[in-house]
């Protein structure tokens, strides 16, 4: 039961509209699935190392209530610089903007809140004896709904997908700004 409670949360938490989500979509849009296609693999690869790390120190940060704002501080500054890079970005990169794209969806992972809340609470409440098969389990999941992200941008129509850096810059530094202002209270 447990285990069907944890897929559940965290397709939910994939699902939702985020920085990391909201990045896949708009290069889907802007690169095409073909060219965006390793994108994901970005998102999995971020989960996989950043929510190891809250797993390995989650009773530790347990006892250190500022964390979590520097955390939120620093994943602030990174949304505003990638929401400054994505308003410039040309709708169908080259080669080096596609590399590019991956280290920004793989950042934007890293520090992403969700990886903090599925290392911190989720997988330790609803997975206490298997933490290695939660996070297994999370990064299928997170590649699976990467892919769906990055269709959802292709599939976009033409005269939107034009936009959608642009797009995608404002609605990240909405995020940003909500990081900022949470870090702050």
């Amino acid at each position: 039961m447990q285990a069907a409670t944890f897929l559940l949360t965290s397709a939910a938490i994939l699902l939702t509209p985020g920085p990391t989500n909201t990045i896949l979509a708009a290069s889907g849009a802007a690169m095409g699935p073909h060219h965006a296609r390793l994108l994901p693999l970005a998102e999995a690869l971020g989960y996989a190392l950043a929510i190891a790390f809250f797993l390995a120190v989650a009773e530790l940060l347990a006892g250190v209530p500022q964390v979590l704002p520097i955390l939120k501080g620093v994943a602030a500054v990174w949304l505003v610089a990638s929401a400054r890079k994505l308003w410039s970005l040309p709708v169908v990169p080259d080669m080096p903007e596609q590399a590019s794209a991956f280290g920004r969806v793989l950042l934007t992972t890293l520090l992403n809140p969700k990886a903090m809340l599925v290392g911190t609470i989720s997988i330790p409440s609803l997975m206490p004896g298997a933490p290695v098969i939660g996070l297994l389990a999370f990064i299928g999941l997170s590649t699976i709904a990467g892919f769906a992200w990055t269709s959802l941008g292709a599939a976009l129509p033409p005269r939107l997908r034009r936009h959608s850096y642009r797009l995608a810059a404002m609605i990240v530094a909405g995020f940003a700004l909500a990081a900022a202002v949470s870090a702050t209270q």
